[in-house]
Parts: C-alpha cells; structure tokens; sequence
C-alpha cells in the first residue's frame, strides 16, 4: 500500500478516496493534506551517548513538548535515540522557533519537521471508518 500512494503523490494531479465504495474526498494531494492532514511531525534525534542517558534525553524531550499547552502532541514512537510526534496548532515557523531556542538544553543533534503524509490520511480515514462500525 505505501508504494502506491508515494507513487500516486509523484504522478497524480488529483486523488480521490473511497469509502464503502463512496468517494469520500477528491482533490490535489496538497488540498487533501491541508484540509485532512493533522499538523505537523517532527522527528527528533539527540545526540549519541550512552544508551540509558539518551532514553532519560528522548524522554526528556517527549515532556518538553507534551508540556506545550498551546499545541495538542502526540508521541507516535520513541527509541533510545529518536522520538516521532504529531503536533497540531502550531506553524512550521513556531515549531522552528521552538525547537531551536531548546536544541541545546535538550541535547538535540537533529530534527525534521514535515507536513502530514498522505498515508497518514489514508489510515486517520481506515480509523475513521473503524470507529463508526464498532
């Protein structure tokens, strides 16, 4: 499935979804993910020590943002040295801004921040259709 939609976000003008056999959205793939698409994610990686200290640093970095009471975060996966959140309510430029003026408190080596992927649209309207059939 994840290679037909990259294909699909390289090649397509437009792209619909279905639901139940029902179009449920048609659009430019930039339309679908401004008006689907929930927030930004950012990947953070810190920087490389001993195992136990970046698992205390990740998780320190995780209660840094959930801390943020003006954006909604969502922890998707952390690793010794990696952490992957959903944050919604903010713009790239705050995230940015927020990122950088902590980056050394929190022993940050990188980060990425990326609009929605289209697979994540795709699966919030799996989660979608779920919801309303259990």
């Amino acid at each position: 499935m994840f290679f037909f939609l990259y294909f699909s976000e390289r090649v397509c003008n437009r792209l619909g979804i279905m639901v139940h056999g029902q179009l449920a959205c048609l659009g430019t793939i930039q339309h679908l993910k401004s008006k689907f698409g929930q927030g930004y994610t950012i990947e953070i990686k810190v920087r490389s020590t001993d195992n136990d200290i970046n698992v205390i640093t990740i998780q320190n970095v995780q209660s840094f943002l959930l801390s943020q009471e003006q954006y909604h975060v969502e922890v998707k996966e952390t690793t010794q040295s990696t952490g992957l959140f959903q944050i919604v309510g903010s713009t790239p430029a705050e995230l940015f801004q927020l990122l950088e003026e902590n980056k050394q408190r929190l022993n940050i080596e990188t980060y990425t921040i990326s609009q929605t992927t289209l697979e994540q649209i795709f699966l919030s309207f799996g989660k979608r259709i779920r919801a309303t059939t259990d």
